[in-house]
Order: C-alpha cells, then structure tokens, then sequence
C-alpha cells in the first residue's frame, strides 16, 4: 500500500476520483501512449482534448503529482484549463492552476478572476519567465501547503471552477487559436521543472523527453 499521511493522501486520492468521475461523462480515447504511470484523455463536441496524468511514486520516492490540462476546440476563445499539483511525504510543495488566456478577456477569463483574485494562501509562488508568458495574472501558484483546510480550500476552488469550465466551453466560435494554444504548449515545455523531477523518480529520459512532447503538451 502506497504510504503518504493522511489527511493529505485521503484528500489527493479522493480528488483524483473525483476528477475521473467527472471526466467518464466524456468520450475517453487512446492516442497510443505506454508510459508508466496513470494516464486518461477524454474528448467532446466542446473541447478537443482532455489530458489527467497522476504519478504515484510514493513508495519509491515519496512523491504524487497530478496534471490536469483541457485545450478548447482551436476555433473557441477559452482559455485552456489547467492544474497541477506536486505533493511530498507532509504537505504540498507545489500548486498551480489557471484558466490560461487564448484570446483573453473571454467571459471564462473574467469569471476566473473573480473567483481567484479573493484567495490568499500561505505562501505564494513566485513564476518563471516561461511563465508569465502563457499564464493569466489571476493563476493559483501556492507552496507549502500543509493545512488540510488550505488544501481544501485549494480543491473545492479547483472543482468548482472546473465544473464551471466544462459547463461554459463550447459556447463561442471565432477564428484559428491553434497559434495561441501551440505558445501554450511551447512555453510549457521550457519548464525545467517537469524533467528533472520526472528523472529524479527514476524514469529515463527518453520516456520523459516523448511524454512531455508528445502526450503532455503536444502542440496542434
């Protein structure tokens, strides 16, 4: 039995369920990934893909990381959702989520404004120039989180702000926002982070490198 204490291992285990219970609605699909570790895609008329990874390396390495990342369809203005999410053995060393702008201004981006910018966490995180360059200034970075009430907090926003998103998405056609989305992706994968603690829980660096390239921000 994978060991990280509770309450933390009980909150994570339940949103990740949670996460999986929501996105089930959806039409799961395989684009011909093997890697080893815990991945669902899911697609719709509303949105072109839906990617949730989970590695649980608590048993090797006292580790659990989640990513959640949905890209509208190129031809709608949303904004691309995303979490994500990196805990230790006592708390969580990294939280980030944000309704990231394509087009900006959108009426998901003001209501994730508003629903963020009255938050306040323990400890903020400070964001990278690759960054600033694809999130919206009202992104959740927040470390350290050992509070099981911080932590709640921090997943009943992710919950409702993703139940909003899947409810809103698909509302509005405008032009290609393949551009838009593929700066997304590329900035993403300038993050240094991603590899180097991927490499350090033991996995090569080939997987590594055609993950992050090819499942987890794959450009259109």
């Amino acid at each position: 039995m994978n060991s990280l204490p509770s309450p933390i291992l009980s909150q994570l285990e339940d949103f990740a369920s949670w996460l999986i219970s929501h996105l089930n609605k959806y039409e799961a699909y395989d684009e011909g990934h093997t890697f080893p570790w815990t991945n669902h895609l899911w697609r719709s008329k509303d949105f072109r893909r839906a990617h949730l990874d989970i590695v649980d390396a608590r048993d090797k390495s006292k580790m659990y990381m989640m990513h959640l990342c949905i890209f509208p369809n190129t031809n709608d203005p949303s904004p691309i959702f995303g979490f994500d999410l990196i805990a230790g053995p006592n708390k969580v060393t990294g939280a980030f989520h944000d309704f990231s702008p394509v087009k900006g201004k959108t009426a998901l981006d003001v209501w994730f404004a508003d629903q963020t910018d009255v938050l306040e966490w323990s400890k903020e995180r400070t964001l990278p120039p690759w960054a600033k360059e694809i999130f919206s200034p009202s992104m959740i970075a927040a470390g350290n989180i050992q509070d099981p009430e911080e932590l709640s907090v921090l997943i009943d926003t992710a919950k409702a702000n993703l139940l909003h998103y899947l409810k809103a998405i698909g509302e509005v056609t405008d032009k290609d926002f393949s551009p838009q989305q593929n700066k997304y992706c590329y900035n993403q994968k300038q993050n240094p982070h991603t590899p180097r603690v991927m490499s350090a829980l033991g996995f090569e660096p080939e997987v590594v490198h055609d993950f992050i390239q090819k499942c987890l921000f794959p450009e259109v």
